[in-house]
């Protein structure tokens, strides 16, 4: 069965508390006799997320909307990794378009009321293979240059990254983790705030019980989807 991907606009984001991180999904540790610790790792770690959210009225309709729409643990939600810690969108585009979106050309919005999410992009500098721990990057622009523990992705594959080294050239290598799981092709777009393919592991998830005021507080946890 093909799974329907509902991207869940920036928007939404409306957090009031954000826990990005990676589950390296090692077995439960082993203590030796001599002392020492056995750790095993599994080969397929992943992104998981757990998000405090508040909304209202508008936002809050159009976040039931999206969750019925990924029908609970059936689909896969595609999500922009807001985090102002380790990218500060806002400070880049404004806080209007980061919240309300970017409109047609036209100037008119979504049925919904937000236009298109926006983001901030770097170019490949290189070619990078999967398993790749370093990628590096083209930038002309002294605000976008990345920090380590910043998160960005390519092609909704999300990558913490753990050093920067300037090359003196308007480019930069990234050491990141987890390890590239996908081939890089110079040119290729590298997002500065990630994108990720998420899931939910109950179909309650997000579920957003609200009071007179029509606001709502709630949490949702996401383990990123590995199978593609």
């Amino acid at each position: 069965m093909k799974r329907q991907i509902v991207t869940l606009p920036l928007s939404l984001m409306r957090v009031t508390s954000i826990d990005w991180d990676i589950d390296w999904r090692g077995a439960p540790e082993a203590g030796l006799t001599d002392g020492n610790t056995q750790v095993v790792m599994n080969q397929v770690p992943r992104w998981v997320g757990h998000l405090d959210m508040t909304m209202r009225d508008d936002w809050l309709r159009s976040w039931r909307a999206h969750r019925w729409q990924a029908q609970g643990r059936v689909g896969i939600y595609r999500l922009y990794m807001f985090d102002p810690l380790g990218f500060n969108l806002q400070a880049i585009v404004g806080r209007a378009v980061a919240e309300t979106g970017i409109p047609f050309a036209t100037g008119e919005r979504f049925s919904s009321g937000s236009g298109f999410s926006p983001n901030v992009y770097l170019e490949a500098a290189a070619a990078a293979s999967a398993g790749d721990t370093y990628v590096t990057v083209t930038c002309t622009d002294a605000d976008l240059v990345p920090a380590p523990g910043q998160i960005m992705s390519a092609g909704d594959w999300p990558m913490g990254v753990v050093s920067v080294e300037a090359n003196g050239d308007d480019t930069y290598t990234l050491g990141i983790q987890m390890p590239l799981r996908a081939d890089m092709a110079a040119g290729d777009l590298v997002s500065c705030m990630a994108t990720g393919l998420f899931e939910v592991d109950d179909d309650l998830a997000g579920a957003a019980p609200y009071g007179k005021l029509n606001r709502s507080a709630f949490s949702v946890s996401f383990r990123e989807v590995l199978n593609r």
